[in-house]
């Protein structure tokens, strides 16, 4: 509901796969082991913004997990899910893999969309908040990964569904 509904341009995705907490390795299992899932939830996110392009900002230190990544984009390319005039309509969208550097800070939107412009990962001042001047000056939104691999399940099986799954006061499923 902050991106501009009406902006005439092109609007961006990106998703935080940066997971610079020590120990933390719920993002790295989802590309690992399901990144279909995560290309589906954003192409989807995509289409009911308006954005154009995406960007998966993946941590700098897994290097195997980018390079499985990068193969489920070249899968979803061949069996036509990105691209141009997806399946028939006048909705394009192209989805990149970002490899970070590793710092922690990159994990902050404002720092990883600086690097993912190819500049220096530092946080910008707020606001100008992402979804109105995000990457390149653009409407950016900007979620994490556990977030958009949610939204095929949400989808096809309901809200409700999801909600029921989590414990009272927290609904939904965490890795």
């Amino acid at each position: 509901s902050f991106m501009p509904r009406y902006y005439d341009g092109t609007k961006y995705l990106v998703c935080n796969t940066h997971e610079g907490e020590p120990g933390t390795f719920k993002d790295r299992d989802i590309i690992r082991y399901n990144p279909h899932q995560l290309i589906e939830g954003m192409a989807i996110a995509a289409y009911t913004l308006g954005a154009r392009v995406g960007y998966n900002y993946i941590h700098g230190e897994i290097w195997e997990d980018y390079v499985a990544f990068e193969k489920a984009l070249d899968e979803a390319r061949a069996a036509g899910f990105l691209g141009e005039n997806l399946f028939g309509t006048s909705f394009s969208f192209d989805l990149y893999a970002h490899h970070g550097y590793g710092a922690y800070i990159c994990g902050e939107e404002t720092a990883l969309i600086e690097s993912i412009e190819g500049k220096k990962g530092q946080p910008r001042f707020k606001p100008p908040f992402p979804a109105s001047y995000g990457v390149f000056g653009k409407p950016t939104n900007v979620n994490n990964t556990e977030s958009y691999a949610s939204i095929p399940f949400i989808l096809q099986h309901g809200g409700q569904v999801f909600q029921d799954l989590g414990v009272p006061n927290s609904g939904g499923t965490k890795l």
